[in-house]
C-alpha cells in the first residue's frame, strides 16, 4: 500500500480515491493530521444528505503468501459525530478479490459519538486466499452518520 501518512506527493494523496457521493464533502486536511502533513476526511454536514462515503486504494502487485494474515491499521479522529441510526458507523475494511470473483474481507467499526481525538483502529484478515488478484483497503462512513471524520497513518502489513 502506498502513501500511508498521505504526505508522499506534494499536491496529491494518490493512490487514495474518494467515492464522491452527492452532498458529502470529501477532501484533504492540512490543518488536522496525525503525522506527516495531511489527513483524509469525510464530512456529512446535513441530515438530509448524509449518505455513505469512502476513500479507497487498490493493490495489484505481488500477493502475500496463501494463509498469511493481513492487518490494516488506521488512526481516526471525529468532530461532531452523530449516528442517526442504530447501524451507522465509521469503519475500515480490507478485502481480497480472487480470480473466481468471490469476495473475502473483514472490517472493524468505530462506535464513537461527538468529538474524539485520534483512535487506533485495526482490521485483521486471516488466511489470505491463494487465488487473490487484488487487495482493496477502504475507509468508510456509513449512511446517516453526521460530522467530520479524519483518517491518517493508514498501514497494511502482512504477518
Amino acid at each position: 500500500m502506498l502513501n500511508p501518512n498521505l504526505s508522499q506527493f506534494p499536491d496529491s494523496v494518490n493512490p487514495w480515491k474518494p467515492s464522491n457521493p452527492d452532498g458529502i464533502q470529501m477532501g484533504v486536511s492540512r490543518e488536522v493530521f496525525m503525522s506527516g502533513n495531511r489527513s483524509l476526511f469525510v464530512e456529512n454536514p446535513v441530515r438530509e444528505k448524509a449518505s455513505a462515503a469512502s476513500w479507497s486504494q487498490n493493490y495489484t502487485g505481488p500477493m502475500p503468501e496463501p494463509g498469511s494474515t493481513l492487518e490494516l491499521v488506521c488512526f481516526i479522529k471525529g468532530k461532531n459525530v452523530q449516528d442517526l441510526t442504530a447501524g451507522g458507523r465509521v469503519y475500515i475494511m480490507v478485502r481480497t478479490f480472487p480470480q473466481i470473483n468471490q469476495i473475502s474481507g473483514v472490517s472493524t467499526a468505530l462506535d464513537m459519538q461527538g468529538d474524539f481525538d485520534w483512535v487506533l483502529v485495526k482490521a485483521t484478515l486471516e488466511n489470505f486466499p491463494k487465488d487473490a488478484e487484488r487487495v482493496e483497503v477502504s475507509l468508510n462512513v456509513t449512511n446517516l452518520t453526521l460530522g467530520k471524520i479524519y483518517f491518517d497513518e493508514i498501514n497494511l502489513t502482512v504477518k
